[in-house]
């Protein structure tokens, strides 16, 4: 974990900000003792829950795909996100047929113990992810990019996973996820550092 200072707020950089984990408290234990912090802990609860994060983005003009949560009724073909304790927003299957749907189903159900969220996407839809690091991706599209910085101002969270749906010539933001830094390329190895080398404690 990374804390980075710019002026008067102090920035918290690590792979993943789940609940009841060191980066989330240290948010927590900073905003109980009044230190501007990014991301909040607010933002950090509503972007990792699929259905909390899509509202609040569209709430903030952000395209986003329609969502319905169920147990087991799902229009084809979708995205399909669990929403028990251990799910995280890593893990999307799209599914476009009806016995792939029925196994994806029972594992993110836990054999229907727990709810499930699904997006509907067309036959031509494409699920495509990409890293945002303070709002910059690299190697990505103008569309990319724009969309990355929307997101940056809502849900404030340095580093992130993006994971859109493209449509034709729109994009749609699907969820927000946790990233491993084993995962970053080198480009986004070599921005994040820089990022760090020039105002880090840690």
């Amino acid at each position: 974990m990374y804390t980075l200072t710019d002026g008067n707020s102090v920035s918290i950089i690590n792979e993943s900000y789940f609940y009841k984990t060191e980066p989330y408290y240290t948010i927590v234990k900073n905003e109980f003792e009044g230190i501007n912090t990014v991301p909040s802990s607010s933002d950090v609860l509503d972007a990792y829950i699929v259905p909390i994060c899509l509202e609040k983005a569209k709430m903030a003009g952000i395209p986003v795909r329609d969502w319905v949560i169920s147990y087991s009724y799902i229009t084809l073909p979708a995205v399909v996100y669990g929403l028990n304790y251990f799910s995280t927003p890593s893990d999307h299957f799209v599914v476009r047929d009806y016995q792939g749907a029925r196994k994806v189903i029972r594992h993110v159900t836990n054999f229907g113990k727990y709810p499930f969220c699904y997006q509907k996407i067309s036959e031509s839809s494409e699920v495509e992810t990409h890293v945002s690091i303070f709002g910059r991706c690299v190697n990505c599209s103008k569309q990319v990019q724009e969309l990355a910085e929307q997101i940056y101002a809502v849900f404030r969270m340095p580093l992130v996973g993006l994971v859109l749906v493209r449509d034709g010539d729109e994009l749609f933001l699907s969820s927000l996820a946790p990233v491993r830094y084993s995962q970053l390329s080198k480009e986004e190895t070599e921005l994040l550092q820089n990022l760090l080398d020039t105002r880090v404690n840690h």
